[in-house]
């Protein structure tokens, strides 16, 4: 019992150090390279980090040369248990704007090893707010998104893609990658 005791003692520890540790910021370039290579830009952010947190503050996302996305704030937060991504003071483009709502309030983005093969996320809005489940095992996104009638007339577009679903009475959207 006691050899148990403390393989599990090291192996938190040894997580923890590893968390403390983990180069972020070169992890962070990775993810800009990444996404180079797919002609998507992340410029115009700072980056800040520290023990178990990093910040990337006013980053423009780029795709074909529209300036799509303005994120005021992002912060990641790497524990032991839980790992937290909020992401707000988010400023869609006018051109999309038929399709989604330009402002978005926040985005937090949930991952627990309690439930190690869900990815969760919710996206609020003043219109309208999102829960989504991500199941990493079987690559399918379930959506949950509560809607204002406002929401339901101007973004039609986006409604169409939706479907209504009677037992919450509101609209649900499920995608296999």
């Amino acid at each position: 019992m006691r050899l148990i005791l403390k393989f599990f003692s090291f192996v938190i520890i040894f997580t923890f150090v590893f968390i403390i540790f983990l180069p972020k910021e070169q992890l962070f370039n990775k993810v800009v390279n990444i996404a180079y290579e797919n002609k998507v830009y992340l410029k115009d952010y700072t980056f800040n980090e520290d023990l178990i947190r990093s910040d990337i503050k006013d980053m423009n996302i780029i795709y074909d040369g529209i300036n799509i996305v303005n994120i005021k704030n992002i912060s990641i937060q790497a524990l032991l248990i839980q790992n937290n991504i909020n992401i707000s003071n988010i400023e869609i483009d006018a051109s999309l704007n038929s399709f989604v709502p330009s402002e978005i309030q926040n985005i937090n983005i949930n991952y627990t090893i309690f439930n190690p093969l869900i990815l969760k996320a919710n996206i609020n809005s003043k219109l309208y707010s999102v829960k989504i489940d991500f199941d990493i095992l079987s690559m399918q996104i379930n959506a949950v998104f509560k809607t204002s009638k406002f929401f339901r007339t101007k973004y039609k577009k986006l409604i169409k893609e939706l479907k209504y679903d009677k037992n919450i009475k509101d609209y649900t959207y499920e995608y296999k990658l």
